[in-house]
């Protein structure tokens, strides 16, 4: 059971922490802004009291039974379809339930803890609790919904930085390293079709480098950097640079939890060359 749950845990997580929302309320200056909104469409006209009774209402609804008609109930006229959407909530907006957010903590810690078979002051209850509190209060710059693995990812990063310097970086590699493998397996399990690439267009200089990507892979011998400063482009390419820097980590590594991976991330590589290079648009 425990296995399994590890295998899914990025995904699992991203679940959770976007469920947060399902069961949150608007902030008091959400709640005050959309009372504002309906009294300048002239949708309401009463108190600020009497809306906030009614927005609790609907933000008590579950989510997947919330409609528009429940709040052209109570309006004074049915709500435009366009503010509707004023009434989604984000991270930015929204009041979260605390004993949840503490909940995610613990069962992050404990199936690291388990999983990964180390007590590491990086996958502290109190070092992944700081870390949701980021990502569910988020700054300006950072996204407020729709939170993937990778967005917890560069929070945890952040906050174990902003904890403990370098002072971890070694351990917090590895343990981020396999979870992002995990993470790069779920996905490949769950569009399995996007490892053929369909119909893709390369340009020679990309054709170029994933050929010498493919041959030196298939050698063993030393992968080529993308030959343009900017790096690809094209999420595809993307995607394989990503294995490749992964594979290089691999490569390295006494680890044996990190060498058992290596032949699959070779193996990887090798695939998504040849696709991309049999699938490509002509």
């Amino acid at each position: 059971m425990i296995k399994e749950l590890w295998h899914s845990f990025p995904r699992l997580l991203e679940h959770k922490i976007n469920a947060l929302l399902d069961g949150a309320e608007p902030s008091p200056t959400k709640a005050f802004q959309l009372y504002k909104t309906c009294q300048r469409e002239n949708l309401w006209h009463e108190s600020f009291e009497k809306f906030s009774e009614h927005l609790n209402h609907f933000f008590g609804l579950p989510k997947a039974e919330r409609r528009k008609s429940d709040l052209d109930h109570f309006l004074d006229r049915p709500l435009h379809s366009a503010l509707y959407e004023d009434f989604q909530l984000n991270f930015r907006n929204a009041m979260v339930d605390s004993r949840a957010v503490v909940d995610i903590a613990s069962w992050a810690h404990h199936l690291m803890r388990v999983s990964y078979k180390s007590n590491s002051a990086v996958i502290s209850c109190d070092v992944l609790l700081k870390t949701l509190h980021y990502i569910t209060n988020p700054p300006l710059f950072e996204k407020a919904q729709d939170i993937k693995f990778e967005d917890f990812c560069s929070a945890w990063r952040k906050t174990v930085f902003k904890l403990f310097g370098k002072k971890y970086d070694s351990e917090f590699t590895m343990i981020l390293n396999e979870l992002q493998w995990l993470n790069t397996q779920i996905k490949a399990e769950e569009t399995p079709q996007e490892r053929f690439f369909p119909g893709i267009y390369l340009t020679q200089t990309e054709i170029d480098w994933t050929t010498a990507v493919q041959k030196a892979v298939a050698e063993n011998a030393p992968i080529p950097k993308f030959p343009l400063s900017r790096g690809p482009q094209k999420q595809k390419l993307i995607d394989l640079e990503r294995t490749i820097s992964l594979y290089k980590v691999v490569q390295t590594t006494k680890l044996p939890e990190f060498i058992k991976h290596r032949d699959n991330i070779r193996a990887t590589i090798l695939d998504r060359c040849e696709s991309l290079l049999r699938e490509r648009a002509r």
